[in-house]
């Protein structure tokens, strides 16, 4: 049987951005991989409908998803810029205690709490506040897609995505409706890959902050 990872993400393309290369390596390796997104980022558009922007990430989204081999996309449909108040009002805390229990995880990521969005930073105390709640325990890894510079404050871990680099970025394209954002991002992403390669001792890698 397969050993299920679970990544629990703020947005959509919070994954391709701050962890697919670490995703693509599990996928390879026979991990299967559950990616769950709390809201598909319908602000990021304010000029159009919010249901038109829903219906385009949500399809891109869905690519990306075959495309690397996801064992599962789990969309909680919340209100964009708000999820504090959303997880709150919807009872998410019981959604994810119950993909965690269903799954039993080898690991479950998600973003770190040094994320200057709220809306990570509100998925990071919710995702947390339910692994401490449960009796067995998980190891919960975090990663970082718009942060503030900051002193370590968990052990890291570097994952080398040397093999899977430039397969993520060709991917990370796959989110079209995010041009502009993916656009301001590429550079920043390669140049973290490769410093935190340096801190590996290979081309390309990703940081983890291990949290639990």
């Amino acid at each position: 049987m397969k050993k299920n990872i679970i990544f629990f993400c703020p947005h959509d393309d919070d994954l391709t951005i701050g962890g697919l290369g670490f995703t693509l390596k599990l996928i390879e390796e026979g991990k299967a991989v559950v990616q769950v997104v709390f809201s598909k980022g319908a602000m990021s558009h304010p000029h159009f409908k919010e249901e038109i922007i829903k219906e385009i990430r949500e399809r891109e989204t869905d690519k990306v998803a075959k495309k690397i081999g996801l064992k599962e996309l789990i969309y909680f449909d919340l209100k964009d810029m708000n999820l504090k108040k959303e997880i709150e009002e919807n009872d998410i805390k019981f959604k994810i205690r119950g993909i965690i229990e269903s799954n039993k995880p080898e690991k479950i990521i998600t973003v770190s709490n040094s994320e200057t969005h709220p809306d990570h930073r509100a998925v990071n105390e919710a995702v947390l506040s339910v692994v401490d709640s449960l009796k067995k325990k998980y190891p919960v890894y975090t990663f970082s897609v718009w942060t503030r510079p900051r002193l370590a404050q968990a052990p890291i871990i570097y994952v080398d995505i040397s093999k899977y680099f430039w397969k993520k970025i060709k991917i990370l394209r796959q989110h079209k409706s995010q041009w502009l954002s993916i656009y301001l991002q590429l550079i920043p992403i390669v140049l973290r890959a490769r410093y935190y390669g340096m801190k590996n001792n290979c081309k390309y890698a990703e940081k983890f902050e291990k949290a639990r």
